[in-house]
């Protein structure tokens, strides 16, 4: 039962083709399995559901996507893993979900009844399937600040391990050898006993996307600025020169813009270690959220 639950959720469409980012259906998820785990809800009302995820989905969804929990609230049950139940509900003209109907019905929807008694007979298997739907969507350095924003705290221990897409440990190496053990926007390179520390190797396209773990595909971060990369508030151009997001703010966000806007990374060691512009291009379009000219 939890190894076909889990092929289920594995195979819940995305649309993530061409590597384009759509993180509507996960957050809907994620943000589910913590009602079923810390307040034991079933179903999910629209209303509360629209206040806690629609904010996310525009926060680590691209910059341009419809930033709304009416979509994923509905066509989760037209998902062929057949893990999701919707109230009955009119379409608009679209036939999608009329979110003021939603919301004026206080719409419910959640996990089918098969998925519910597994989850509740085995509440392990909630932790199993959160780390899943985290690994397969989001890059690691946005995991706890997801699970922070849903409400959703997952054991140690306990937790079994699940199956995750095979990283080449190699990467961090390669990619911080081939910047020289240092970040290429900011070049921090403090190191104790001979090891780099808070330093680690980005993913221009993101691993869950399809970005291969190779050094054209990385580049070396210190902890804050990966978080941003991810983040989409900074980005580097086919130039290889920092980009700042205009919706960054605050002191440290002049800051951010008035150091490194428009500033060239650290070169890797050779050509054929820069980074590749179509992943470049890739984060560009799916993760940046500001503007390129």
């Amino acid at each position: 039962m939890v190894n076909d639950i889990l092929k289920r959720f594995d195979s819940i469409r995305t649309y993530s083709k061409d590597g384009k980012l759509a993180p509507h259906k996960p957050l809907l998820l994620l943000y589910a399995l913590s009602k079923l785990k810390n307040e034991r809800i079933r179903r999910i009302v629209f209303n509360d559901a629209e206040d806690i995820v629609s904010p996310l989905i525009k926060t680590y969804g691209p910059f341009r996507a419809k930033a709304s929990v009416a979509y994923p609230f509905a066509r989760l049950a037209n998902d062929k893993s057949n893990i999701w139940w919707v109230e009955e509900h009119e379409k608009n003209v679209s036939g999608d979900l009329s979110v003021t109907e939603a919301r004026d019905r206080r719409l419910k929807a959640g996990f089918s009844d098969d998925v519910l008694a597994a989850l509740e007979a085995d509440p392990k298997l909630i932790d199993n399937l959160a780390f899943d739907v985290l690994e397969r969507n989001f890059p690691p350095s946005l995991h706890q600040d997801i699970l922070d924003a849903v409400g959703l705290y997952l054991g140690n221990d306990e937790v079994e391990s699940v199956i995750r897409r095979k990283r080449d440990p190699r990467f961090r190496i390669n990619v911080l050898n081939a910047y020289y053990e240092q970040c290429c926007v900011c070049k921090y390179d403090i190191r104790m006993n001979g090891a780099s520390v808070a330093l680690e190797a980005a993913h221009i396209k993101m691993h869950s996307a399809g970005g291969p773990d190779e050094v054209i595909n990385g580049l070396s971060l210190c902890v804050m600025h990966h978080k941003l990369f991810d983040l989409g508030a900074i980005t580097i151009n086919n130039d290889l020169k920092v980009r700042v997001s205009e919706r960054v703010g605050g002191d440290w966000g002049r800051k951010l813009n008035d150091e490194f806007h428009e500033r060239e990374i650290a070169l890797p060691r050779n050509d054929g270690m820069l980074p590749a512009a179509s992943y470049i291009q890739w984060h560009n379009m799916q993760v940046f959220k500001g503007l390129l000219q």
